[in-house]
């Protein structure tokens, strides 16, 4: 009977101790998801003080950036506050969306990614207007055997005029005005450059200006 006695005595302490480890765990548990929330939240607030510290033109130019990268306003006001400067910070967003970063491809190329995909992904991200990364991960590794052709599609490839900022429109318009691609092209490089306005372009032509003309004039 005393034996008997014992193990259940020792069997309460084993219980009892192992629901108090339990608890403990519980508690610590509990307060490290505290500590992460409000570790988040902080962020935010971080984040979101460094876009409110903007003027309303920056928060409007950052609200523009953050929407043609595919991005949050917060991370691009960080940036234009680590930069000041908005050219800087736009070549910096550019690299951003249209490369993956060495370190990355290098993970994803230990993950079963690969490296040609990674590379053709930052072609196809000019081409296409869509992030490189993205463009990456949606090929999949290797070993999933999917083509560039299930990813992209024909109709999503942009043309050199349009890589160039010009509209699907202007270049009908062009186009109308039977330039040929080549002359396209160095329109596109006019308005690149910021030598002519759209219109401007359009009226010169008109007036029977040649685009080989409108370039020399702009090298002077």
């Amino acid at each position: 009977m005393r034996k008997c006695k014992d193990r259940k005595g020792k069997r309460k302490r084993i219980v009892a101790a192992v629901i108090g480890i339990v608890t403990i765990f519980l508690i610590v548990g509990a307060a490290l998801l505290i500590q992460r929330g409000h570790g988040k939240e902080q962020t935010a607030e971080k984040k979101e003080k460094v876009y409110s510290s903007l003027s309303a033109a920056d928060r409007e130019t950052a609200d523009l950036y953050a929407e043609l990268y595919e991005m949050d306003r917060e991370q691009v006001a960080k940036i234009q506050a680590e930069t000041k400067d908005w050219e800087q910070t736009g070549r910096k967003l550019e690299q951003d969306f249209f490369t993956i970063p060495e370190n990355t491809k290098y993970q994803m190329e230990q993950e079963g990614y690969s490296l040609d995909d990674l590379e053709q992904a930052e072609k196809l991200s000019v081409k296409t207007g869509r992030k490189a990364i993205e463009l990456a991960k949606a090929k999949g590794k290797t070993s999933e055997n999917r083509q560039w052709s299930d990813v992209v599609k024909d109709s999503e490839i942009l043309s050199t005029e349009e890589q160039l900022g010009v509209s699907k429109e202007q270049i009908q318009q062009l186009k109308d005005k039977s330039l040929s691609k080549e002359e396209r092209i160095e329109v596109a490089v006019l308005l690149l450059n910021e030598d002519y306005t759209f219109e401007e372009v359009l009226e010169k032509l008109e007036a029977g200006k040649t685009v080989e003309e409108l370039t020399k004039q702009e090298a002077k």
